[in-house]
């Protein structure tokens, strides 16, 4: 199966299956997920994710049954990772809510003043959905000034790692949603 087929029913699906697999286990697990599931999950912004971006502990137990639901569902092996710890070590805080609670399963998602925040410091160009996201992301919670964004970016992240990259990033956000913000000089 391609990634892009992991719709918000499927992903539900498969936190159902790994809550049930979690119970027969005698095991509890809780996902901090991120990225693409965070914005198809929680703000339904699009209707697939390519992957899931997720933190959580991990043991020989956990690893099999996250193989088994690949199998089951027709999924990569890799359809759950953890390659979001590499961005989250730029973050000086979280803020996470819980979104799902099974019986031994609990999904936690980050707060969307977050995830602006973790989209303006990743500003990667496509086949990305960072600069979407944002937009909407900025959107959604009503910010009309260039001032609110690095707010939320400095509470979350810190100006220090508001590079050029980052500054491009919100001068072509201003442009595209014809906000009147005071641009960058690069």
């Amino acid at each position: 199966m391609s990634f892009e087929k992991l719709t918000k029913e499927l992903f539900l699906e498969v936190l159902e299956c790994l809550d049930e697999k979690l119970r027969e286990n005698k095991l509890e697990l809780t996902l901090n997920i991120y990225g693409g599931t965070v914005m198809m999950a929680c703000f339904d912004v699009r209707p697939a994710t390519k992957d899931v971006d997720a933190l959580f502990e991990t043991s020989p137990q956990i690893d099999n049954i996250l193989l088994d639901i690949a199998e089951t569902f027709d999924l990569n092996k890799d359809w759950i990772n953890q390659d979001i710890k590499e961005p989250l070590k730029y973050l000086r805080k979280e803020s996470l809510k819980e979104i799902y609670k099974f019986t031994n399963l609990k999904v936690f998602a980050p707060s969307p003043e977050q995830m602006l925040a973790m989209k303006v410091l990743s500003a990667r160009p496509e086949p990305y959905k960072d600069f979407e996201d944002a937009e909407f992301l900025i959107n959604y919670l009503k910010i009309n000034s260039l001032k609110d964004v690095l707010d939320i970016f400095n509470a979350f992240v810190g100006r220090r790692y508001l590079g050029d990259r980052q500054k491009i990033f919100l001068n072509y956000i201003g442009k595209d949603l014809n906000k009147n913000w005071e641009e960058f000089l690069i």
